[in-house]
């Protein structure tokens, strides 16, 4: 029997959680548990990264721009330069798993700056969707180190 997006989202999430306090770095931590719970986790974590790399990369589009923390969550799927990757089938997302990856990205973009985890949470108080849910998944992952 399959779990449900809600379960494999909290066992990724207490996963990591667990990585991290047996040492692990937040980013080892997400990538591992990604890769172990499975289904669309992993193409979700995929997804956060390469727009967080977009997104800090000074020579993107996406970099330059001044919301691009909205920005970057309106286009997560698509490379700034409209260039597609992989993008999954939208009857297989679930709004669950795109807080996900919108988490992901602010996790990522604003973990290793100094007080990364109030500008992460800040960052996303910005943005439109589901604040709250992105805030306990930020809490989980940068409230924790």
């Amino acid at each position: 029997m399959q779990s449900s997006s809600e379960e494999r989202i909290g066992q990724f999430y207490r996963m990591v959680e667990d990585n991290m306090g047996n040492g692990m770095v937040y980013r080892d931590a997400i990538e591992i548990a990604a890769v172990t719970i499975g289904g669309l986790i992993p193409a979700k974590v995929s997804q956060a990264m390469a727009k967080y790399q977009e997104a800090t990369h000074p020579q993107s589009h996406l970099y330059q721009e001044e919301q691009k923390d909205a920005l970057a969550l309106l286009s997560m799927g698509v490379l700034w330069d409209n260039t597609y990757f992989e993008p999954i089938p939208p009857d297989e997302d679930t709004p669950l798993e795109n807080t996900l990856a919108e988490s992901i990205y602010f996790i990522m973009r604003y973990g290793r700056e100094e007080d990364g985890f109030e500008k992460a949470l800040h960052a996303n108080a910005d943005t439109v969707g589901d604040v709250a849910a992105r805030a306990d998944a930020i809490r989980r992952v940068l409230g924790k180190r």
